[in-house]
């Protein structure tokens, strides 16, 4: 109904008997072939394109992910530094003590140390 009008196909006769019949649906086809080959190519082009976007994606998703972590931990450290800044006279003094003691592993004079040898 729609589309391409047929051509009645050429007939040769030779004497009464039929001979040859030409058609053009050969160059028509080799013309649709090329189309769907070039399809194809595009659909392997396209599904590669989107297959590798996907994956840089998903690695700049994890690094996203991992440049927030430190952003949260460099802003808890941050808070401490305030806190820590703000300390007065006495605070100020139990800060140091501490760190010397933990940290440094420091002793006040006369004090003596018990270091469990057992490990608990």
């Amino acid at each position: 109904m729609f589309g391409r009008k047929k051509k009645a196909p050429e007939i040769q006769e030779e004497q009464g008997n039929i001979k040859e019949i030409k058609t053009k649906k050969k160059k028509l086809n080799k013309k649709f072939l090329l189309l769907y080959i070039a399809g194809f190519v595009f659909l392997l082009y396209a599904s590669y394109t989107i297959i590798s976007q996907s994956v840089k994606i998903n690695s700049r998703r994890e690094e996203l992910d991992s440049l927030k972590h430190q952003i949260e931990i460099v802003e808890i450290q941050n808070e401490y530094l305030e806190t820590v800044k703000n300390y007065k006279d006495d605070d100020l003094s139990e800060y140091i003590e501490n760190i010397a003691r933990e940290d440094l592993d420091y002793v006040k004079n006369g004090e003596r140390v018990f270091v469990n040898i057992s490990g608990d």
